[in-house]
C-alpha cells in the first residue's frame, strides 16, 4: 500500500473510531489512548499518530500514577485525632475541638502546598501556564482541563499558602488571554502556538474555564483578573451563539454547557446587573423548560437536536457535570424569585416537574444516583454511583431557600446519610477525583444540615484522598490533581470556620470549632518557633461579592462558616491571659494581630462572640 493510500485509510478508520466514540474519546484521556491501539491493530499508527498529536488529540494512557485506595479498617493515627475530635465535640469542650482541628487543617494545607510546589516546575517557560499532564506528550493547554480542573487551584493554593509566587500565576493569565483572545482556546507549548478546534469544543471549553476555573476563583477572592477574564469569556459565548432555539440563539445543544451557563449568567447578573446575562439564562430557560423537558419525560437529556425536537442519544447523564442544568435552572428560578419577576411563576411547575422526575428515575436504593439513565425508561445504563451528588442537591436545597420550605429537606438528609456507609468506596475506579468531588459534595451541605455522622465521614474519609498524594507532591501527575487541591482547601476552611493564617507557614496549626449553644467561634493556633501575623475572618461573601440576598449552596463555591459582619461588634477573649478585647467586625476580616513568642508562649486560645 503506498503511503497516501495509507494516510487515507488511517484517516477514514479514525473517523469511523470517533464517530463510533462520540463525544467520550474528544473528553477522555483514556479513550483516546484507545484511537491509539485501535490504529496500532490496523498497521497505521505511524501515519497517523504524529497527525494526531500535532491537533492534540493523542495522549498516552493516564494517570501516569495511581495509588491504590486504603481499606476502610485500616489502623492510623490520624484516625486517633479523629476519634478524640468528636469525643471532645460529644462532651462539648470546644477548646480541645479547636486544637484537633489546627492538626486537621495543617495537613490539609500542607498536602495543598506539596502539590503546588510539585507543579511549579512544570509551567510552560515562555506562557506560564501549566500543561494537560507531566508526560512530555501533553505539554499543552485545554481550557477545560487544566484551564477549569488545575490552573485555578494552583492559584488559589498560591494566594492562601505562598503569595509571593501569585502573581506568576496571574501572569499566565494574562499570557492565555493574549494568546487566545477573548475565547478560551488550546495552547501547545514550545513554541506557544494556538491550535483550531471544533466549534463546539470551543465552546464547550471556554464554558468549563468559565465556570470551574475562574468562577471558583471569583467565589472565594472576590473581583480581581479572573472576573474580569470570566466576563469577557460569557461575552465571547454570548456573541458566538449559534444553536438555533423557539426562545433564540443559545450557545449549544448540549445540556452540560448551557447548565454551567445558567450558573455564571445568573450570578453575573446578581453582581453586575448586565440585562444581557439575564437575557441569555432566559433564553436556555426557555428552551428547556418548555422546550426539551415535555418531550423528555422532564428529564433533561445529555444533548438535545433543537431542530428535530428529539434527543441525540436516549440517556441522562447524573455523572460529574452531566446534571448541570439542574442546579443551573434552580438558580435562575431563585434570582427571578427575589427580583419579583413574572418568570417565577412561568418557570415553577415545569421546573418543579424536572425535580421531581430527577427524583424517581435512575437512583440506588440509598438515594444515590447511578452515572446514566435511560431518558424514556429511566433505569441505569451505567450502574456506577455518582460521587457529585452533592452538585445535584444543591438545587434542591436551593429550591427550598427560594420558596421558604423544608420540601426537600428530608431527601438530601437522606442521601447524606446514605453516603456516610461508602468507606473505602471506589467512587471513580482507583481516582482520586472520585473522592475529591463526593467530599465536596458533602461540604457543600453540612452547612445546612448538621449531620453529626456526616462531619466525621469527612474527617475520616478525606484520608483515603490524601492517601493518594504521591511523596512528590503530585497525587496522579494530571489536570485532575487541581481536584486533590481545591478539596484539600476546602476542607481546610472547614477546619478553620473561614479563618485564615497570614502569613501562612507549614508549621503553623490553626483550628476552630463553634459552639452553637455559647453562639461562640473557639480558635486555636499554634507554632513550632516564633510567628507573628493576623488571622482574617470570613465575610458574607454571598453578599459582598455577589450581591445575593441569602447564601445557598452552589457549585464551585465556597461555604461559609463563621463569618462576620463588617458592621458588627466583636468579644474576642483570651482564654489563656485572660484579657477581652472588642473589635469590629472590619478588623476581623482584615485581620486580627497575633504574636507567638516562639518560648512561653507557642500557641493563643481565643473565644470570638459577637456582640
Amino acid at each position: 500500500m503506498k503511503r497516501w493510500q495509507k494516510v487515507l485509510t488511517g484517516i477514514l478508520a479514525l473517523g469511523v473510531l470517533l464517530a463510533a466514540s462520540g463525544w467520550a474519546v474528544r473528553r477522555s484521556p483514556t479513550l483516546k489512548e484507545g484511537v491509539r491501539t485501535a490504529l496500532r491493530a490496523t498497521g497505521f499508527e505511524g501515519v497517523v499518530m504524529p497527525v494526531l498529536e500535532r491537533a492534540g488529540l493523542a495522549t498516552p494512557p493516564l494517570p501516569e500514577y495511581c495509588l491504590p485506595i486504603p481499606p476502610a479498617d485500616r489502623v492510623s493515627a490520624r484516625r486517633l485525632v479523629v476519634a478524640a475530635l468528636h469525643e471532645a465535640l460529644d462532651r462539648g469542650d470546644f477548646e480541645q475541638a479547636a486544637q484537633l482541628n489546627g492538626i486537621l487543617a495543617q495537613e490539609a494545607y500542607q498536602r495543598a502546598y506539596r502539590a503546588l510546589q510539585a507543579w511549579e516546575p512544570m509551567r510552560d517557560p515562555e506562557t506560564g501556564l501549566v500543561p494537560f499532564a507531566t508526560h512530555p506528550r501533553t505539554a499543552r493547554w485545554e481550557p477545560e482541563h487544566a484551564g477549569a480542573d488545575l490552573y485555578p487551584f494552583l492559584l488559589l493554593a498560591s494566594h492562601f499558602l505562598e503569595p509571593d509566587n501569585e502573581e506568576l500565576w496571574l501572569e499566565a493569565m494574562q499570557a492565555e488571554r493574549e494568546i487566545c483572545g477573548p475565547m478560551p482556546c488550546m495552547i501547545h507549548f514550545g513554541p506557544a502556538q494556538r491550535v483550531e478546534r471544533d466549534p463546539s469544543e470551543t465552546v464547550f471549553g471556554a464554558s468549563e474555564y468559565a465556570k470551574d476555573g475562574l468562577l471558583a476563583l471569583t467565589e472565594r477572592l472576590g473581583p480581581g483578573p479572573w472576573l474580569a477574564r470570566m466576563e469577557e469569556v460569557m461575552d465571547a459565548l454570548l456573541e458566538s451563539s449559534s444553536v438555533q432555539t423557539p426562545a433564540g440563539p443559545i450557545c449549544s445543544n448540549e445540556a452540560e454547557v448551557n447548565g454551567e451557563m445558567l450558573q455564571v449568567l445568573s450570578r453575573l447578573y446578581w453582581m453586575t446587573g448586565e440585562e444581557r446575562y439575564l437575557d441569555m439564562a432566559e433564553r436556555i430557560a426557555e428552551a428547556y423548560l418548555f422546550e426539551v423537558l415535555p418531550h423528555t419525560r422532564y428529564l433533561p437529556p445529555t444533548y438535545w437536536d433543537f431542530e428535530t425536537e428529539q434527543p441525540l442519544h436516549s440517556e441522562v447523564r447524573f455523572q460529574d457535570h452531566g446534571s448541570e442544568i439542574i442546579p443551573g435552572l434552580v438558580e435562575l428560578y431563585l434570582l427571578e424569585r427575589e427580583m419579583g419577576r413574572s418568570q417565577a411563576a412561568r418557570y415553577r411547575e415545569p421546573l418543579l416537574r424536572m425535580l421531581e422526575a430527577v427524583l424517581a428515575n435512575g437512583r440506588t436504593e440509598g438515594g444515590l444516583w447511578y452515572s446514566i439513565a435511560d431518558l424514556e425508561t429511566g433505569e441505569p445504563v451505567d450502574r456506577g454511583v455518582v460521587d457529585t451528588w452533592g452538585y445535584i442537591l444543591n438545587g434542591y436545597q436551593a429550591f427550598d431557600l427560594a420558596e421558604g420550605t423544608d420540601t426537600y429537606a428530608g431527601e438530601i438528609e437522606g442521601v447524606m446519610r446514605a453516603v456516610t456507609a461508602y468507606r473505602s468506596f471506589r467512587w471513580e475506579g482507583q481516582l482520586q477525583d472520585g473522592y475529591a468531588d463526593t467530599i465536596e459534595s458533602m461540604l457543600y451541605l453540612l452547612p445546612w444540615f448538621d449531620i453529626p455522622e456526616a462531619h466525621r465521614w469527612v474527617d475520616d474519609e478525606i484520608e483515603v484522598m490524601f492517601a493518594k498524594q504521591l511523596s512528590s507532591g503530585f497525587v496522579e501527575a494530571w489536570y485532575l490533581d487541581g481536584n486533590f487541591i481545591r478539596t484539600a482547601l476546602l476542607y481546610g476552611a472547614y477546619k478553620t470556620q473561614g479563618v485564615t493564617a497570614r502569613p501562612w507557614r507549614w508549621d503553623v496549626q490553626l483550628g476552630a470549632a463553634y459552639a452553637p449553644a455559647e453562639e461562640a467561634l473557639y480558635i486555636y493556633i499554634g507554632a513550632e518557633t516564633a510567628w507573628e501575623g493576623r488571622l482574617r475572618f470570613d465575610e458574607p461573601r454571598h453578599r459582598t461579592i455577589w450581591n445575593l440576598p441569602f447564601e445557598y449552596p452552589r457549585l464551585n463555591g465556597s461555604p461559609e462558616w463563621f463569618v462576620v459582619e463588617p458592621e458588627g461588634t466583636y468579644q474576642v477573649v483570651d482564654l489563656d491571659m485572660g484579657a477581652s478585647s472588642t473589635y469590629s467586625g472590619q478588623v476581623l476580616i482584615e485581620g486580627l494581630p497575633v504574636r507567638l513568642d516562639g518560648g512561653d508562649r507557642t500557641a493563643v486560645r481565643l473565644k470570638v462572640v459577637e456582640q
